[in-house]
């Protein structure tokens, strides 16, 4: 008896110590701005206004100088990042319509992020702008986070006035609906940094913070603009005011995890989920056109990643990178075997190349497809395929801007880029709605009978096309 006793208190103190002992797998937090200008963040070469804490947690990582979203719109750029195929894959290239209880949104089959971790064992919380869907079983809650506060939309007021626009959806907290109580990037923080501060340190998590920061309506905190008497620009100094908020939001955040002692172990990751909206003075820093485009001033972000535990040589990275690399890295860091995820994975894992102090040697290819446009970029080489229009062919390198087309000398070139694209393009599903804004937008279907693709890449060019 007496040794059934020992042993049983033997097992019971083991139990106890393995609830208790410290998993050592590193917390994620995901950060992502909204219609952002490349050169809007001081990381990124902003000359008028700073933001300190960004430029802070960008020195201490790896800064990304070619970090690419997979798509020019926030709705599938947000399907892509949280589940790190190619929104192509399931024809979710525009924003879905508006409203409550449509049926438009990243398919119930698809899993996210939040799926992968929750099922490993982390704790998974979702803060800010959603967009991925409204109807029953879209919402974050039922998409593998055990939290949410923020909007279920595309857009919302920043300011708490009841008077503003009275047809504004309400803020949802786990389903349940509440007002917004203060400025809207100062609740999100807010809330994220409580969450925090609420976990125990004793077992990972996962947090999706998406800041509505900059996008419209342009309203900045009562009282930030006069920070920034020096800018005369009234749409710039709105802007910055904003960008302020968003720059404290953050520090406020990674001030909790350091808190919770857990900071130098979490890869903090921060994006921006498009380039720079069309309706404000924003800085895209000389790139191509801007959001909705698929030049790269649509597509090309500001995005670091600090992780002190993880990334032996921090600095910048110049090679291209996607979005879709965050899931397939942070599932790797979690130890997530690739076998185990749903469908295919279009990112690639960083790991190897943090933990080794080193960078991709072989040029990488990236794909973008909305609608009847298509874009592919392999090395420094960009094809864009756009139906009805001639095909453009640019030399990153020399030309990061875009300015000059060189199909007519590289002819050879763009038709293998056209033909890759072609290829890549049959994995695809038919484009799933086209965007209410763009009633004429032609949608790409799979069983068209030509290949409007391969066909551009054989004209001649003599203008581009800087349609949104």
């Amino acid at each position: 008896m007496r040794l059934l006793l020992a042993l049983a208190l033997l097992a019971a103190g083991s139990a106890t110590a393995e609830t208790s002992r410290t998993d050592n797998r590193p917390d994620i937090v995901l950060i992502v701005s909204d219609d952002g200008g490349y050169a809007d963040f001081g990381f990124n070469g902003c000359k008028d206004f700073q933001t300190p804490a960004l430029d802070r947690l960008a020195s201490q990582g790896i800064v990304f100088r070619n970090a690419y979203v997979c798509a020019s719109v926030c709705s599938p750029s947000r399907a892509g990042l949280l589940t790190g195929r190619h929104p192509s894959r399931i024809g979710h290239e525009f924003n879905p319509p508006q409203g409550r209880g449509g049926s438009a949104g990243l398919p119930l089959q698809e899993k996210t992020l939040a799926d992968y971790l929750q099922q490993a064992g982390y704790t998974t919380a979702a803060f800010g702008k959603w967009h991925l869907g409204t109807s029953t079983g879209m919402t974050p809650n039922d998409r593998g986070f055990d939290h949410f506060y923020g909007f279920l939309g595309g857009s919302h007021d920043y300011l708490p006035a009841a008077d503003r626009r009275p047809h504004q959806q309400a803020m949802t907290r786990n389903g349940h609906d509440e007002p917004l109580g203060e400025y809207m990037t100062d609740a999100i923080a807010s809330e994220a940094a409580a969450y925090i501060g609420s976990q125990p340190i004793n077992k990972p998590l996962f947090l999706y913070v998406a800041f509505n920061c900059p996008h419209s309506p342009m309203q900045a905190k009562p009282g930030m603009e006069d920070r920034f008497p020096g800018l005369r620009d009234q749409q710039r100094r709105t802007l910055a005011a904003m960008q302020a908020s968003l720059d404290e939001g953050v520090a406020r955040i990674a001030a909790a995890q350091q808190k919770r002692g857990r900071l130098d172990n979490t890869i903090l990751w921060f994006i921006n989920d498009n380039g720079a909206g069309t309706y404000w003075n924003f800085d895209n820093g000389g790139l191509r056109n801007r959001k909705g485009s698929l030049f790269d001033g649509g597509i090309k972000v500001a995005s670091f990643v600090r992780w002190p535990q993880g990334i032996r040589r921090p600095g910048a990275w110049q090679p291209p990178v996607s979005s879709l690399d965050i899931a397939a890295t942070v599932l790797a860091a979690a130890g997530i075997p690739p076998a185990s995820l749903h469908g295919t994975q279009d990112g690639m894992s960083l790991l190897p190349f943090w933990r080794e102090g080193t960078e991709p040697r072989q040029p990488r290819t990236l794909y973008w497809r909305q609608g009847r446009i298509g874009a592919i970029r392999r090395g420094d080489t960009k094809l864009l395929l756009i139906d009805g229009e001639p095909a453009l062919l640019f030399d990153l390198k020399t030309d990061p801007n875009e300015k000059t087309d060189i199909l007519a000398q590289h002819k050879d070139t763009a038709a293998a880029l056209a033909s890759d694209f072609a290829r890549w393009n049959r994995l695809n599903r038919e484009t799933a709605w086209a965007p209410a804004s763009q009633a004429g937008v032609r949608q790409y279907s799979p069983s068209s009978p030509w290949d409007a693709w391969t066909r551009r890449a054989s004209r001649e060019t003599t203008a581009a096309h800087d349609g949104e």
